[in-house]
């Protein structure tokens, strides 16, 4: 496609060169976070304070201790970490918020992320349309859509969309080019993978194949590479990350979904597609941030009024269908699949593809199409930038922009839902007038500027970006940051904590559902009340070890237990003793505050008869009031033919050596008999008499045991993760290659596919 520039250039805004542009992008986000970025206020709404931060704080205490975060002993009875994935455990970036102070660091790496997706959309979109200025326009609009802003509450979803114009842009660049750009496709599908924004890279490769699919029926470029070239990529993709995906995909198969959620849970409402034209349509406010109704995931995923309408525009168009009918098509089936149920098509699709299920809500799908949409927008500017306006252009755009102006009005005035506050109700006008007034002044200065040129047109083309930002960063109020202190470890208590490896703590689940759907106005108050009940994963702020925890993965036979059979009140007393739990939460005298428990048990015990039963009997007497914990311990009925033990034996313990990743001790005992632990049962997990291997069995349904013979020994229960292990081989092996195959390569190939759109002949 030609490219038509005045002779300063400044037709494309080619004066708009990558530096220019980071700078630029740069300063836009530091004046939408001043506080954050100079460390005065950080994030701590929703997720980012009851999950985010405990997570990276965890992280990191781990990480000085000098010691892999494999397993966490102090949430769920214990529960994988690394293996979650969203951890970022093997995430480099991290590094980041581990080494510098993380109540700073951690809302900087948030935002870093913010930036650096802007800049690779930039560098999409120049390579697919070759103006910089449709180009500096895509970026900014990926950068801080309402998707981006709302996901700055969790680092790796942040990080995953971040690197999602890069994997797209260097992964497309390889199946034409290969030599060494498959290693910087790699690199960048690589750390998409191990950022954890598990979602982000889904629809990344799904994106990815629906545009390589037709380029490799044309066979413009030569079938072979074509099939080669992306199958290296994502091999190397798949070595370099095998730490990570080996053990996710271990604790995949070891669990579940808590029952509750369902492809009902979190879809877009039906009218969510009006909020692409007003961000709050049918929105109600939550700590002054607007939320859709049943729709807990994100906060808006408006990308601007003037970008949709540009979309719109190429679509009509399609100066470049190759590109852009596979992805309008891809954006509108994940539009209907992020409604859920309210249409046939969730069904469908997650019938016969079943990773898709793994988006935990269906309005997760709304990240394509808001990746989608600049793009496409940005080959309408493309096109509107070049040369002068045609007949008729004009009188066309202005018809365009009364309808539009006229839909966002009747949406805006549109009668809310019953139970609406008249607040929201004159937040959401307000906030739908400003749409119509800002799309107004951005066509109005796209137009105007055009009859200017040199500096005064990069004056026109500047103010035309800061518009676009300026409707961006105001389309929703924003949640709000609060002091760093809120995070200080050792948040006072009226009592005493227990140590990890000796109890546990125990919230009833209404009181965090309590918490969960309720908020105070005062945002720092609010959340040292969450603190206060641990709620989410808060207790790792102070190395609380719980029964509770808030994670995207439970293993199977935990959830079962407390999700289940305990939705809605404290377990059993004798369930509550074998959990070792010292300290519970619940309502006494009409307040909320903790009470002791002294009949806990230690979390290592033994000498308890065996009884064995099928899961459904081993939970129904688990969880009577005539369980007798100190004195039987069931185990599944594949375990009866290899246990000789056979009755309760009086045994002798020695001292407990615990970390969070083995317990230690020694045992006397006069005949055969079962050391029991209570701790989540998981098969990495290994035991050893004397230094002999013994098998680890699911003990009280949930938990671990393994049987010691007669005499007095040495035993030890240890976390050996023998999938992290081998992916780690896998991985350092696979970036040795990698290395050497770079070092080996002296230069990039030639191009040996069809030329982009703004590809320039080299002056050599």
């Amino acid at each position: 496609m030609p490219i038509s520039s005045g002779p300063d250039g400044s037709t494309r805004g080619h004066w708009l060169t990558l530096r220019h542009f980071a700078w630029l992008l740069l300063a836009l986000v530091v004046a939408a976070f001043p506080l954050v970025i100079s460390g005065q206020q950080t994030f701590v709404y929703r997720d980012f304070g009851i999950f985010s931060y405990p997570l990276a704080f965890h992280f990191r205490e781990c990480f000085w201790r000098g010691e892999w975060p494999l397993w966490n002993p102090l949430n769920c009875c214990g529960v994988p970490f690394l293996a979650q994935w969203n951890t970022q455990v093997l995430y480099p970036p991290a590094l980041f918020y581990l080494c510098l102070p993380l109540s700073w660091a951690l809302g900087v790496f948030c935002l870093l992320h913010l930036f650096w997706g802007g800049l690779g959309m930039f560098l999409l979109a120049q390579r697919w349309t070759g103006d910089r200025l449709a180009a500096a326009f895509a970026g900014i609009v990926f950068a801080f859509s309402g998707l981006m802003l709302s996901s700055l509450i969790w680092p790796a979803t942040t990080a995953g969309l971040g690197w999602m114009p890069w994997v797209v842009w260097l992964t497309e660049r390889a199946w034409h080019e290969g030599g060494r750009t498959l290693l910087l496709a790699a690199g960048a599908g690589a750390l998409q993978m191990l950022s954890g924004g598990v979602e982000a890279v889904l629809l990344t490769w799904v994106l990815l194949g629906a545009l390589w699919l037709p380029e490799w029926l044309r066979g413009e470029t030569p079938r072979g590479k074509m099939l080669v070239r992306p199958a290296l990529v994502i091999g190397l993709i798949a070595g370099l990350s095998a730490a990570q995906l080996l053990p996710f995909f271990e604790l995949l198969d070891n669990s579940r979904r808590q029952q509750v959620i369902s492809a009902a849970v979190s879809p877009m409402p039906v009218s969510g597609w009006a909020n692409f034209l007003v961000p709050l349509f049918h929105c109600s406010s939550y700590q002054g941030a607007f939320t859709q109704t049943n729709q807990i995931w994100i906060n808006s995923y408006y990308s601007g009024v003037a970008t949709l309408v540009w979309a719109a525009v190429s679509l009509v168009r399609a100066r470049r269908p190759r590109l852009i009918w596979p992805m309008a098509g891809l954006a509108l089936l994940c539009l209907l699949l992020a409604l859920g149920e309210a249409t046939p098509v969730y069904d469908l699709v997650v019938r016969h593809c079943n990773v898709a299920g793994l988006m935990r809500f269906p309005v997760k799908f709304v990240i394509l199409p808001v990746f989608v949409l600049p793009l496409l927008a940005a080959f309408a500017l493309t096109a509107d930038s070049a040369g002068p306006a045609r007949p008729g252009h004009r009188l066309r755009w202005g018809g365009a922009w009364l309808a539009v102006v006229a839909a966002i009005m009747v949406l805006t005035f549109w009668p809310g839902p019953a139970g609406f506050s008249l607040s929201d109700q004159h937040a959401i006008r307000f906030n739908g007038v400003m749409r119509a007034v800002y799309f107004t002044a951005i066509v109005v200065v796209w137009f105007g500027g055009r009859k200017f040129s040199g500096p005064d047109r990069r004056l026109w083309q500047l103010l035309f970006l800061l518009l676009v930002w300026f409707d961006l960063f105001q389309q929703m109020p924003l949640p709000q940051t609060v002091g760093p202190a809120v995070y200080a470890p050792g948040l006072p208590r009226r009592w005493s904590p227990p140590q990890p490896g000796l109890a546990r703590v125990q919230v009833a689940s209404t009181i965090s559902g309590t918490f969960s759907h309720s908020a105070l106005s005062d945002v720092t108050a609010d959340f040292l009340g969450r603190r206060f009940v641990l709620r989410g994963d808060c207790n790792l702020l102070d190395d609380i070890p719980s029964c509770d925890g808030f994670y995207p993965l439970y293993l199977t036979r935990y959830a079962a237990l407390f999700y289940n059979f305990y939705r809605d009140n404290l377990p059993a007393e004798p369930l509550l003793d074998f959990l070792g739990v010292s300290q519970s939460l619940g309502w006494q005298d009409n307040q909320l505050d903790w009470r002791s428990r002294d009949s806990f048990m230690p979390l290592l015990t033994a000498g308890q008869m065996p009884g064995f039963a099928d899961d459904l009997t081993a939970l129904q007497r688990l969880t009577n009031a005539d369980f007798h914990p100190r004195r039987e311990v069931f185990l599944p009925l594949a375990a009866k033919p290899f246990i000789t033990a056979s009755n309760f034996v009086a045994v002798s313990l020695g001292p407990v050596t615990y970390t969070s990743q083995s317990f230690e001790t020694r045992l006397a005992t006069p005949a055969p008999t079962l050391v029991v632990v209570a701790q989540t049962y998981y098969p990495e997990w290994r035991a050893d008499v004397d230094g002999q291997p013994v098998r680890v069995w699911p003990a009280n349904y949930a938990f671990q045991a393994f049987e010691v013979p007669a005499g007095a020994h040495q035993i030890r229960l240890v976390y050996w993760d023998r999938q992290f292990r081998l992916g780690l081989v896998i991985s350092l092996g696979t970036l040795v290659v990698s290395v050497f195959f770079w070092v080996g390569r002296r230069k990039f190939p030639t191009v040996t596919g069809p030329p982009v759109a703004g590809d320039q002949p080299s002056a050599a």
